[in-house]
């Protein structure tokens, strides 16, 4: 289902030159006039955009359910906080740790958390869609297409916004809960990214932040929000359910137009489609040309557990 989501807004990547003229002729343009983007790769086109925990929420809650509201993500993150205080992790090297940077760190160490790992590097979130991963000693995923989003955030940085910046600091979650009315649906309109602080050195390799909102919000019956199918008035409509089956955050798809252009409204995300026989050229060129390797993407330990010695089977 995703993956019909997005095609009618994709743009194909066939090559190496393809990509990088996607990216330093549309977006150099783009970032020139003051739009900032945020990246996200994945090396399976028809994944959804979803974080930890919405996907984990939907797994448990099984595939004929409806999909999540944000009034059950903001439950099982409050669980979730809860028990990491019970658990006397809320506290770093500094003190008391903010409840934006106590669910930073679980990312890292792969809790379930409504934080979406991006990129603010067009090249690193390129390398993230064509990367090389293994199972059991065994390649896999490098036979299916891949998918870059580019997804704008400009004016949507907290660490820039006077009203939000205070986030990073605040000891209790800060975004609006489901009882706060208008907020709340603002929250579900809108989707923010966050530069974090270094917290480790996995987040300054890879130029990192994090996308963050509420789940997508149908509007009131006297003002529902629309979701086309595709950049054609007749495409139709998909309905909320179907939207958040593919995205957890409140994104707009638009078609890039490569000739460039002014923004486009609800925070925008386009995004390309790296077809399969492409990958590896991409990855070659983006570790001989830039140094993009897992050791300087995942310079720690924990990385390298991953990564040092990848074809070595990890089970019988």
């Amino acid at each position: 289902m995703s993956d019909a989501f997005w095609k009618p807004w994709e743009v194909e990547i066939t090559s190496v030159a393809q990509a990088l003229e996607v990216i330093h002729g549309v977006f150099d343009k783009w970032s020139a006039e003051g739009r900032l983007f945020a990246w996200r790769g994945q090396v399976d086109a028809s994944w959804a955009l979803h974080s930890s925990l919405y996907r984990r929420l939907g797994w448990t809650r099984g595939a004929a359910a409806e999909p999540p509201q944000e009034a059950d993500q903001e439950a099982e993150e409050a669980k979730i906080l809860t028990a990491v205080h019970r658990w006397g992790l809320h506290t770093g090297d500094r003190g008391r740790l903010s409840a934006l940077s106590q669910l930073a760190v679980l990312q890292h160490y792969g809790a379930p958390t409504r934080l979406i790992d991006i990129t603010f590097n067009p090249l690193i979130g390129l390398w993230f869609a064509v990367e090389a991963q293994w199972d059991n000693g065994q390649p896999k995923n490098d036979d299916l297409d891949g998918r870059l989003f580019a997804i704008d955030v400009t004016s949507r940085l907290i660490n820039e916004d006077d009203q939000k910046r205070g986030w990073e600091d605040d000891a209790r979650r800060p975004w609006p809960r489901s009882d706060k009315g208008d907020l709340f649906r603002e929250w579900n309109k809108y989707a923010y990214a966050w530069r974090p602080p270094r917290l480790d050195h996995r987040i300054a390799a890879q130029n990192g932040g994090f996308l963050l909102g509420g789940v997508p919000y149908s509007g009131s019956a006297e003002h529902p929000i629309q979701w086309p199918k595709g950049p054609n008035p007749g495409d139709g409509k998909w309905t909320i359910s179907e939207v958040r089956r593919a995205v957890s955050v409140p994104l707009r798809v638009h078609k890039l137009q490569q000739e460039g252009g002014g923004a486009d409204p609800l925070n925008p995300v386009y995004t390309l489609r790296i077809k399969q026989a492409a990958k590896a050229p991409i990855r070659k060129a983006l570790q001989d040309l830039y140094g993009y390797r897992h050791a300087t993407i995942y310079p720690d330990y924990s990385g390298f557990a991953l990564y040092g010695h990848p074809t070595l089977k990890s089970r019988p």
